[in-house]
Parts: structure tokens; sequence; C-alpha cells
């Protein structure tokens, strides 16, 4: 009996130190609210990003290899327990997680690995160009997969976070995997595809066999809402436990005033930013895209719009969660200045005509702008970043679109300039090869093979990226970094707003309970211990 004790006190031990709640199920209902429309959940398939919401809900299906932890900047074993490089970073070798199950029964192991990794090469689905980098992914075990690269890689741990692994029983039987729908998605994640009703919600139901423990609750449902106010009002009711995606940011004054509610707030990966298309030929001239920088009161575009609840960016692109790899000078080239901007145009040719906008050789300096209806805040955002643009000579003519359809019109290049946000992967190398290299661009109609939505194009700093990607020695590596933000800088490629990991409400303490503050709230391990109030 002595021995029984010790050894289940180990396993609880163990279960603690992955940060998993060891509350007993209490059965119940957890509501979650987010502003979907019906047209984003028609696809499912996780890896098809432009229209659908698979970013938001595919961790609930869905696990990686690994996942990586936004709140403390670590990488937590998912699938895989372990990994390890060798010493030139060619290759690396993944050890699974044995026991694992499909929500179908099946037994997950190492043919799902191989076979997902090698299912994206040469298909759009490849979004980040990693067979760009890989030459074979092979089973060496039946829990162990090697993957070979053609030169040193050290960055790949951070796209294996956005790798979810599929089922080799199902998807092998598919025809064309970037054309499948998955519209009855099994995984070995935390909750269980249940239904789709449509327009209404999406129901989980929990994965009593999840390798991290089956979830308190019985039945997860995501509420689908119209509109970012809706949700927000939804949430001030108590109709919903908590959103994963946007709230009306006017809002959150009254949100925080309710009884139980909290908000989760940390910096991360995502950059929200004013996309300029470069292929538009005033938007070529960098004196344009420096004066429409300049002109971005981005202090007070993040008090008014953003209650504060989101951190500053400028022009280096990397956020603070890239700690010393953050080219500070090559930030700090960017001040708001409404003159100076002028400046900046009339020194490149520019003058002002009769109608107060700025023009050169017969063309004004007018650009269409398209930003997300049914988004409070992100209206109120465009409409202060084109009366900015405005007070120096520049038109914007506003377009509004679906989330959906903002997706596919930046993919196709489609546009002037756009607001939307960048989901950066979480490393250096990664971040800046994914949307600033040629390679992840394609002309203006066709679709972006990455997610250099920019259409920008730089043989110099496809050069330096490319460096980035093979060095081994830290101190080389960073300093090449460095040189990177640089040109991005210096090149103005986007205006810049603001960046944001979350800024998620939820209630703690009035229906449900046991949140944790070590993950973000969508995380399955985190979702795994919230149970209902007894």
């Amino acid at each position: 009996m002595k021995k029984i004790l010790v050894m289940l006190l180990a396993l609880l031990m163990a279960l603690s130190s992955m940060g998993i709640a060891l509350a007993e199920s209490s059965g119940g209902t957890l509501i979650v609210g987010e502003y979907i429309l019906d047209t984003e959940v028609a696809n499912m398939n996780p890896y098809v990003t432009a229209g659908t919401k698979s970013t938001m809900l595919r961790g609930l299906t869905y696990d990686p290899l690994i996942y990586f932890n936004p709140i403390d900047g670590t990488y937590v074993p998912m699938l895989a327990t372990e990994w390890a490089f060798n010493d030139d970073f060619t290759s690396i070798v993944f050890t699974l997680r044995e026991g694992v199950t499909w929500h179908d029964g099946e037994a997950f192991d190492a043919s799902d690995v191989v076979f997902t990794f090698n299912m994206l090469n040469g298909t759009t689905l490849d979004t980040y160009g990693l067979w760009d980098q890989l030459s074979s992914v092979e089973a060496t075990g039946d829990y162990e997969v090697t993957m070979t690269f053609t030169e040193g890689f050290s960055s790949f741990l951070a796209y294996c976070c956005n790798c979810y692994i599929v089922p080799e029983h199902i998807w092998s039987q598919v025809g064309d995997v970037s054309a499948y729908l998955n519209t009855e998605p099994v995984g070995t994640g935390a909750f269980i595809f249940s239904r789709y009703t449509t327009g209404t919600d999406l129901q989980y139901t929990a994965n009593a066999d999840y390798w991290a423990g089956s979830p308190q609750v019985d039945t997860l449902i995501v509420e689908m809402y119209n509109s970012s106010p809706n949700v927000t009002l939804a949430l001030m009711a108590g109709d919903v436990d908590c959103t994963f995606g946007t709230i009306t940011m006017s809002y959150l004054p009254q949100l925080l005033a309710q009884d139980n509610l909290k908000l989760q707030m940390y910096a991360g990966l995502g950059n929200y930013v004013v996309s300029m298309n470069m292929e538009n030929e005033l938007l070529q001239d960098v004196a344009v895209r420096q004066a429409m920088c300049m002109a971005i009161d981005q202090a007070s575009l993040i008090s008014r719009c953003e209650y504060d609840a989101v951190y500053p960016i400028n022009m280096a692109w990397l956020p603070d969660l890239f700690g010393d790899y953050v080219n500070e000078e090559a930030n700090a080239i960017l001040q708001y200045d409404v003159e100076g901007a002028k400046q900046v145009l009339e020194e490149a040719g520019y003058t002002l005509g009769d109608d107060g906008i700025y023009q050169k050789d017969g063309q004004r300096l007018s650009f269409t702008y398209y930003n997300a209806s049914g988004a409070p805040a992100q209206q109120m955002e465009a409409g202060m970043i084109q009366q900015y643009l405005l007070n120096i000579g520049i038109e914007v003519v506003p377009r509004i679109a679906t989330w959906a359809e903002l997706a596919t019109i930046r993919q196709q290049g489609d546009f002037d300039l756009i607001q939307l946000s960048y989901d950066l992967v979480s490393d250096p190398y990664a971040a800046l090869f994914s949307f600033f290299h040629s390679s992840q661009t394609a002309p203006s109609g066709e679709t972006s093979v990455g997610q250099n939505y920019f259409r920008y194009r730089n043989e110099e700093l496809d050069a330096i990226i490319d460096q980035i990607g093979v060095e081994t020695d830290e101190a080389t590596k960073t300093e090449l970094i460095y040189q990177a933000q640089d040109v991005i800088a210096n090149d103005y490629i986007y205006i810049p707003m603001y960046n944001v990991g979350g800024h998620n409400p939820y209630y703690d303490g009035a229906r449900v309970t046991g949140w944790s503050e070590d993950y973000p709230i969508n995380f399955s391990l985190n979702l795994i211990g919230v149970h209902t109030v007894e």
C-alpha cells in the first residue's frame, strides 16, 4: 500500500509541474463567446487560415508537437516530450508521447507526424515555406521522428508550434488536402468536436482520454455572435464565461467593473499594422511611406482606442517578447511629426494641390484603405489613421469588409492599404523570413505563398535573412538580426499600430473557476483545469 501511495504522489507532482489542474471533475459547461460568421467555420481545415477561424479554434481539437507559451517565452512539450538538434542544426529528433489516441480511438504514433509534415510539401498549406528548408521527415521508431534540413535550421522549433498534427488514417484518404473542408475534425486535443449549429454555436465534448488529463467540464460551447459589441454585451450580461478574441475596447472600463471578471493581458506575437502594397507605384516611394508613418500618433491611438490594453511597436517589427534580439536603435528612428512628414514629401518633389492633397507628376497621393466591419475599435482606429494621413495631405478612400474577406484581400494583394494583424512565430529568423523575404510573396492578384503580404522585395534583406537562417554563432546571429531590422525600419514597410498577445476577459468564481495565469486562457492546458463552481 505504501508503494502505491508513493507512486500516486509522484504522479500528482508530475501533473502539477506541467501546470495541469488537479481539481476533481465537476461536469457542467464552459461557454466561450466569439465574433464568428457562418463562412468562417464552413472550413475547419487547421492549415487554412485565410477566411476561417482556424487560428482561434484549432487548438481545442488539435495538438502540435510543442507549444510556445507567450506569457513566459518557453516551449511546452505537447505531442513531443523531448527534442534534440544535432551539432550543426541540420537535423532534429523528436521523441513522441506514447499512449495518445485520436478522438475516434485510433492510436497516435510517429506515422501521423511523418504524414502531416509530408502532406504540406508542395501545397498551399505550407504557408511558412518549411519545405524550402526540409529535405526529409522520417519515422526512426514507433515514437520517434527525425527531420533533416538542407542546411542548418536552428529556428525550426518556432514553426513546429503552428503545425497541428492530423491523423494519417483519415487525411491520407483525402485527395486535395488544400481543398479539404474537414467538417468533422478528429484530433488528439482536449476537446472533441461534437456539432456545429449553423450561425448559432459550435459544441465540443471533453476528451476523457486526453494525455494531459480529462477536462473538468463535460462540454465547451463556442457561442457565435455577429459583431464585437454583441460578444462584449453577452460577456457583460454573464451569458458567456470568457472570450478568446475580439472585444469592444470602449466597454473595457464597464467590463472590469463586473464582479468576478478578470482581464488576462500579456504582450505577444500579434502585430497590428496597416500594410502597404509595394506594387502600388506611389507606395514604392520610400518618402511617401516614411511620411505616412510619421503622421501617426501611436500613443493616442493606443490610449483612445485600446484603453492602454495593448503594447506599442515601432518600425523594426520584432516586439519586446524577442528580448535582446530587438534592435532598439532601429525602433527609435520613427517619431510622430506632422510638419516633418510634410517636409519629407516636399523634399521628395511632391507639391500640395488646391484640394489639399500632395501630388507629383500628375498623380495624387490617394489610396484605398480596408479595415474590419463589425469591430468598433478597429473602425475607430481606421478613422483616426485616415485623419492623420489627411493631416499631411494624403487622401484615403475607406473600404470595409469582414475579417474573412480582409484575410483573402490581403493574401491576394488586392489593396493599397489594409489594417489587420500579423501573427508572428516565436523565433527572430522565422518572424523575419515569413513576412519580409522575397520568396514569401507573389504578384498582386495571386495567392501569396507565405505571409509577405506587403509584396516587399529586397535582395539585400533576403541575403541577410538567409544568413540568419544558417548561422549558429549566437553573437553573429544577433548582429545579422540587428542588420535585418535596420533595413526594415529604414524602408518604412508598414504603418505600426500596436502589439497584442492577449487582452482576454474571463469570469473567475461566478460560474466557473480554476483558470491559470501561467498560460493563455485559450490554451488546452489551461482549459482542462477550468471547472464549474459548486
